[in-house]
């Protein structure tokens, strides 16, 4: 049985993509894909894109990512951001912003489709964290799952054949039924937000149509010491530790 590994926003964030993968690898995940934003907050864009390129991973484009290609304003992100983007752009290499350049907005296979924020307009980076949003997501696709991140809180919305309500929840191991169909997020391994910084990982059997949020530990200190030898605002490794 074939599985599928999706990874949230990564974030520049080493030490937690080599934590998932290896965790992806132990589970025999033949498959890779990933929700965008690479870059931004951490202080290894470079080594995430390498391994990201590496590994075969498929990723859609994220808001960071856009912005530091030039592509959205970033004067709306809060100051701690727009520094790292300022720092990223002033280190990322020319061959890595070119990849990051030739990512699309949204990835759509048979079985399940990717993108960043939320449907129907994903250059927009729309938060996909209500039933309005949810129902309207849904209704872009086909496929019986689309995975998405932005918001860096893993949760799931499932809608039923036949029922008006969505249904949602935080469960961490679940499958499809019969007539059902969902769009689930995927947290952010690069950092989370959910009061839990161990990095997650989803894993996704099309077969069984089961959907599981595994979380691992990762080396948090090497990653806020590297942060603040950058010269990075010192808040976004302090923040890795609490998963905030």
């Amino acid at each position: 049985m074939q599985k599928v590994g999706v990874l949230g926003d990564l974030h520049s964030n080493l030490s937690s993509l080599e934590a998932v993968l290896s965790l992806l690898d132990l589970e025999g995940v033949e498959r890779y894909y990933c929700v965008g934003d690479l870059v931004g907050y951490g202080a290894r864009p470079n080594e995430v894109l390498d391994l990201v390129q590496e590994r075969g991973i498929e990723c859609v484009a994220g808001n960071h990512d856009w912005a530091l290609l030039g592509k959205i304003p970033a004067e709306y992100f809060n100051p701690y951001a727009r520094a790292a983007l300022e720092w990223t752009r002033a280190n990322i290499s020319a061959s890595n912003l070119e990849y990051l350049s030739s990512l699309p907005l949204q990835i759509i296979e048979s079985d399940l489709t990717i993108f960043h924020g939320a449907l129907p307009e994903p250059e927009a980076f729309h938060y996909l964290q209500s039933f309005p949003a949810a129902r309207s997501s849904l209704a872009e696709f086909t496929q019986p799952v689309g995975f998405c991140g932005h918001t860096h809180v893993p949760m799931s919305f499932i809608e039923t054949e036949g029922e008006e309500e969505l249904d949602w929840h935080f469960s961490t191991d679940w499958s499809l039924e019969p007539g059902q169909r969902a769009v689930v997020n995927v947290g952010s391994p690069g950092q989370p937000r959910d009061e839990n910084p161990m990095a997650p990982v989803a894993v996704y059997s099309p077969g069984i149509g089961r959907v599981q949020l595994l979380r691992t530990p990762y080396n948090i200190a090497a990653e806020q010491k590297l942060i603040r030898k950058a010269g990075l605002p010192a808040i976004l490794g302090d923040r890795l530790q609490h998963g905030i």
